[in-house]
């Protein structure tokens, strides 16, 4: 499936990094879905290209074993990776939501926080107002 889902154990989950790999020959598309499936805990790699020729989209599961042997193949390959992108932002990019935090002492509010948020989990304090 695209964007991301890996499906096992009758279960459907996101994939923990994506790796974007270099078009070869006649295939396109090229990636590497990575994920640990959450009910057995098993290794599980997706493979997923399109082929220019005849255009058509296919997906290959690897399991275990034959995970980390796809892994370790389709390395010298990698463009980038969904991992590395999610690691090196450090500040809130791309559409970004606001979070008020109440700290409260003894049941009164002593002050409220006002975070700007981005929907990668980063976080940055904007204002910090102080009830007196």
């Amino acid at each position: 499936m695209r964007g991301g889902i890996v499906r096992h154990c009758n279960s459907v989950f996101k994939a923990e990094d994506i790796w974007y790999l270099l078009d070869k020959d006649n295939l396109t598309n090229r990636r590497l879905y990575i994920a640990n499936c959450p009910v057995c805990g098993k290794k599980i790699a997706m493979y997923s290209y399109c082929n220019a020729v005849t255009n058509d989209f296919f997906e290959q599961y690897f399991y275990s074993g034959g995970a980390v042997r796809i892994k370790e193949k389709l390395k010298k390959d990698i463009v980038s990776t969904m991992l590395r992108f999610k690691t090196k932002q450090k500040m809130p990019s791309g559409f970004k939501f606001g979070l008020n935090k109440e700290i409260k002492k003894n049941g009164k509010i002593v002050a409220i926080e006002q975070y700007a948020c981005d929907f990668w989990g980063n976080s940055i304090l904007v204002k910090k107002i102080k009830n007196e």
